[in-house]
């Protein structure tokens, strides 16, 4: 009679090592979501850029002016303006919901903001890598 030796199970050594080997697969995803998620909402914030910006130029040739609130902010020198919302018709944005809500504006207002040239900006901005971006 022959006899087969077999072991059943999995030896502590392999299970180290497939636990080792998971933490790296899990470390990696989660630092890839965190830079992702940065690079995700600042596309997003020039998205809404680009399209306020077409809006803007369309309400100016409509009506002949900006649609701005009375809100202004001033920035090294530079006036900028809080673009009104509510004057666009049919805008869905991803920022920009702090409409209105303090008499004047700070750097972190939910708001976007243009200048004389019709440049946009947000004013909270976006953090991705550490930086702050604006536009």
């Amino acid at each position: 009679m022959i006899k087969i030796n077999s072991n059943n199970g999995i030896t502590v050594i392999s299970l180290i090592i497939t636990v080792i080997v998971l933490l790296i697969l899990a470390g990696t995803i989660v630092s890839s979501l965190d830079t992702s998620d940065g690079t995700a909402n600042y596309n997003k914030m020039t998205a809404d850029i680009k399209f306020l910006k077409d809006e803007l130029l369309i309400y100016y040739n409509k009506y002949e002016e900006v649609p701005t609130t009375d809100r202004k902010i001033n920035i090294d020198g530079e006036d900028y303006l809080e673009i009104d919302l509510q004057k666009l018709s049919n805008i869905t944005l991803n920022f920009g919901k702090e409409y209105g809500e303090t008499a004047t504006l700070t750097n972190s207002d939910d708001v976007y903001v243009t200048d004389k040239n019709l440049n946009i900006y947000y004013l909270r901005g976006i953090e991705k890598s550490g930086t702050i971006y604006h536009n």
